[in-house]
């Protein structure tokens, strides 16, 4: 292993492809049905094995999207046992729409991120406490009563997440006042392109305004479905891997292997 000081990644992203069964308003996927293409357990294998030249801790793997459960679920579980095979944890952030699938893939994943919006919601994952993290999304509908409220029904659950998220231009998406006024009171950190905070143990994280989602995230290595990769110690900025030519997408880097 590499001995290099001055790197100390906090967990590893996989966008597992851009293809999602949801159509988010305010969708975080800047290349939402780009593409069909999805993300190969070599091109998996290739980056995990470039991740351990630079450490050999047990970090959380992070699958993302579009949506991880449009893939097949034997795809998944493969990628369950290459993951864990090199000595990593595997997580899944997930709109929860799939729940059969879901719950299927329970055995394989270290912690499932939910989100969740309703009380029914979260009574369904309430038989798997120590692997669910029940998420609410901090958007137009988050109010002060309803944010209270998620965070006593959801006691008992071993992570519970918060995202407020803004519009393109940084505008903050929840305008309840209280919401605020509570949030401000909180001990933020910073993490890369986002601040995280704790509060009755419920994790709360926003974004940074102005500032851009990869190339300020220096602890945050990510690989893409087309098999690129940024990894930010070398002031690697693929985040636009993408590039539009009239109607067609093509690649605009291509990685180092």
């Amino acid at each position: 292993m590499k001995n290099n000081s001055k790197i100390e990644i906090d967990h590893i992203d996989i966008v597992t492809s851009h293809i999602c069964n949801k159509n988010c308003e305010h969708c975080i996927d800047k290349f939402l049905h780009s593409t069909t293409q999805t993300i190969s357990l070599d091109d998996i294998e290739k980056f995990l094995n470039l991740i351990r030249l630079y450490t050999d801790k047990k970090l959380e793997v992070l699958l993302l999207g579009g949506e991880p459960t449009v893939l097949p679920k034997d795809k998944l579980i493969a990628i369950s046992e290459l993951v864990h095979s090199k000595g990593f944890l595997l997580m899944m952030s997930t709109n929860g729409i799939l729940k059969k699938k879901i719950i299927d893939l329970i055995p394989y994943f270290d912690s499932i991120q939910i989100t969740v919006n309703s009380d029914d919601e979260i009574d369904y994952y309430r038989k798997w406490l120590d692997k669910i993290n029940i998420k609410l999304a901090g958007d137009e509908t988050l109010n002060y009563d309803k944010l209270k409220h998620f965070i006593e029904y959801t006691k008992g659950f071993s992570r519970r997440s918060v995202s407020m998220y803004f519009t393109p231009d940084f505008q903050e998406l929840c305008n309840d006042e209280k919401v605020w006024e509570l949030l401000n009171t909180l001990d933020w950190q910073r993490n890369g392109s986002y601040m995280y905070a704790f509060y009755e143990g419920v994790r709360f994280k926003k974004c940074i305004h102005e500032e851009t989602n990869i190339i300020d995230e220096p602890t945050v290595p990510k690989l893409y479905p087309n098999g690129n990769y940024n990894k930010t110690w070398d002031d690697e900025e693929l985040d636009d891997y993408l590039s539009m030519e009239g109607n067609s997408w093509t690649k605009k880097l291509t990685i180092r292997r």
